[in-house]
C-alpha cells in the first residue's frame, strides 16, 4: 500500500477521539492512564498502518519516541531516591516543622506559592521542588485543615514560575536553543506575560486564602500534636538541612540533575542513618520502596509514609506509553498535516503567536510530553517566524508560555503524572487551583491580542498587527 499524508481532518478526528478517550477514562471512569494510552496509541498505530505504514515502522516510531524519554526517567527514579532518603533523614520532617511554627496558619496558601517560587527560581527545578518543599507544604495545609488539593496548586505554580524563569531550568534552555536565541534574551522577553501572571496568580491566592483556610484557634492543638509527634520521632537538629543545602549549591553551580539528586540522596542516606541512628538497610529501603513510620498520629503516618523509586512506577508507566503515542503521531505524519494546514492560514503576528501557544498546549495533551511540546512546536513554527522577521525570543517565550507551564495540568503527561505522584494529590483534583499554569497562557494571548511586546528584529514595538 502506498504511504499517503493523513488529511486535516482526518487528524482532527484522529485528535478529538484520542482527547475524548483520555478525558472520559481519567474523569468519568477512572480507567488507569497507562491502560488508556495504550488504547490510544493502537488507534492512531490501526489509522497509520491505514495511511500505508508498515508494522515495522509504526513499532519503530514506539521505540523511538521512547528513547527520547530516557533521560526524563532517569531523573525520575533519582527524584524518588531523593524524596524517600529526604524523609528518612530528617530534612523534610524538619522543614515542616518551621513551616509549621514560622508560617501563619492563615496565609499558608500565598506563602506556599512564594516558597516554591523562590525555590524553584533557585534550583531550576519543578520537580525536585514539589519533592522536596511542596512535599512539606501540603503537609503543613493537611495539619491546618487546609484542602491539600489547593495547596498542591499553590506549590505546584510557585514550582513551575521557577520552572519557567530560571536560567538553571532545562525549559528555560530549551526553548531557546529551538529558537535560535540566546538565554538572556529569552529569559528578558518572558519577564513581559511571567511577572503579570504572577502577580494575578499571588492575587488569587490571597482571596482563595480568605474563604478556603480555616480562621479559628481549634487547629492550634492539633498542631502542637504534629510538632510533638515530630520532635519524638526524629532528630530535627538543624543540620539534617545539609542535604537540601547540598542540592540547591550544586544546582547553583550548574552539576546535571541527576548528579545533584543523587549526591544530595547520599548524603540524605548517611544522615538517616548517622544522626536519625536509623538501620542503614533501613534507610536504603526508604530509598526504594518509600519510608514507613507508624506513630499515634494518623497525619503524620499519612505525610510521611511516602517516597521512594517505587511510588514513580505508575509515573513512569506514563511516560513510555504517552511518548509512544507521540511517536506515532509524529512519524504517521498527524503533525506535519496539522502544521501544513495552519501555517497557510496564519496572516499576521498576532496570530503566529497565539497559534504557537495553543499549539505548544495541544501538543502537552496529545504528545504528553513537555520537552516534545516544546521541540516540536518550534520546529513547526520557527521559519513562520523568521519570515515575518520575528524576534527568536518571540517563538522562545511563546514556547514556554504555553508548553512549559501547561504540562503539569494534563493528568497522562509526564509533568502531571510526577505532580501527582510526588505531592499525593491527583491532577485533575489540583488543577482548578494551579492559578499560575492556568492564567499564563492567557495572559500570554491577551496581550499579544492588544498588540503588546511584540518585536520585530528591527527592535520597534509592533502595535497594530
Amino acid at each position: 500500500m502506498k504511504k499517503r499524508l493523513p488529511s486535516f481532518f482526518e487528524c482532527i478526528a484522529l485528535l478529538t477521539i484520542t482527547i475524548a478517550l483520555l478525558f472520559a477514562g481519567t474523569v468519568l471512569f477512572k480507567i488507569p492512564i497507562p491502560l488508556l494510552l495504550i488504547v490510544a496509541a493502537s488507534i492512531s498505530g490501526v489509522k497509520s498502518y491505514l495511511l500505508g505504514h508498515s508494522w515495522a515502522e509504526i513499532e519503530g516510531s514506539i521505540v523511538n519516541g521512547i528513547k527520547g524519554t530516557l533521560p526524563a526517567i532517569m531523573i525520575l527514579m533519582t527524584v524518588g531516591i531523593l524524596s524517600g532518603s529526604f524523609i528518612a533523614s530528617g530534612t523534610i520532617p524538619l522543614l515542616i516543622d518551621y513551616g509549621l511554627k514560622l508560617i501563619h496558619p492563615g496565609w499558608i496558601l500565598p506563602a506556599a506559592y512564594i516558597v516554591c517560587s523562590i525555590s524553584s527560581l533557585v534550583i531550576g527545578s519543578s520537580w525536585t521542588t514539589a519533592a522536596t518543599v511542596g512535599v512539606a507544604l501540603v503537609g503543613m495545609a493537611n495539619a491546618m485543615h487546609v484542602s491539600p488539593a489547593i495547596c498542591a496548586g499553590a506549590v505546584v505554580s510557585g514550582a513551575y514560575f521557577g520552572d519557567k524563569l530560571s536560567p538553571l531550568s532545562d525549559t528555560t534552555n530549551l526553548a531557546p536553543g529551538v529558537s535560535d536565541t540566546d538565554l538572556f534574551s529569552h529569559i528578558r522577553a518572558m519577564m513581559f506575560t511571567t511577572i503579570p501572571a504572577w502577580v494575578l496568580a499571588f492575587i488569587g491566592f490571597l482571596i482563595i486564602n480568605m474563604y478556603s483556610v480555616p480562621n479559628n484557634n481549634t487547629q492550634s492543638e492539633q498542631i502542637v500534636s504534629l510538632l510533638q509527634t515530630l520532635e519524638t520521632s526524629f532528630n530535627l537538629n538543624p543540620i539534617v538541612i545539609t542535604p537540601l543545602m547540598l542540592v540547591i549549591i550544586m544546582a547553583l553551580c550548574k552539576f546535571p540533575a541527576v548528579v545533584i539528586l543523587l549526591s544530595g540522596s547520599t548524603v540524605a542516606i548517611l544522615f538517616g542513618w548517622l544522626v536519625q541512628s536509623q538501620n542503614l538497610l533501613f534507610v536504603l529501603q526508604s530509598s526504594y520502596s518509600g519510608f514507613v513510620i507508624h506513630t499515634n498520629n494518623e497525619i503524620i503516618n499519612n505525610l510521611l509514609n511516602r517516597g521512594g523509586i517505587l511510588s514513580f512506577l505508575e509515573t513512569t508507566l506514563i511516560i513510555l506509553c504517552a511518548t509512544g503515542l507521540g511517536g506515532i503521531w509524529e512519524s504517521g505524519g498527524y503533525i506535519t498535516s496539522i502544521h501544513d494546514n495552519i501555517l497557510h492560514k496564519i496572516k499576521t503576528d498576532k496570530m503566529l503567536i497565539i497559534s504557537t501557544v495553543l499549539t505548544a498546549i495541544i501538543s502537552n495533551i496529545i504528545m504528553a510530553e513537555q520537552y516534545l511540546s516544546i521541540v516540536m512546536t518550534g520546529r513547526i513554527y520557527k521559519d513562520a517566524y523568521k519570515r515575518k522577521n520575528l524576534e527568536p525570543y518571540m517563538l522562545s517565550r511563546s514556547l514556554e508560555d504555553g508548553g512549559t507551564v501547561t504540562s503539569a495540568l494534563v493528568p497522562w503527561n509526564s509533568c502531571g503524572a510526577f505532580m501527582s505522584s510526588a505531592l499525593g494529590v491527583s491532577t485533575l483534583h489540583y488543577l482548578p487551583y494551579a492559578l499560575f499554569n492556568l492564567i499564563m497562557p492567557v495572559v500570554a494571548i491577551v496581550f499579544t491580542a492588544l498588540g503588546f511586546f511584540i518585536y520585530k528584529k528591527t527592535n520597534i514595538k509592533q502595535h497594530n498587527k
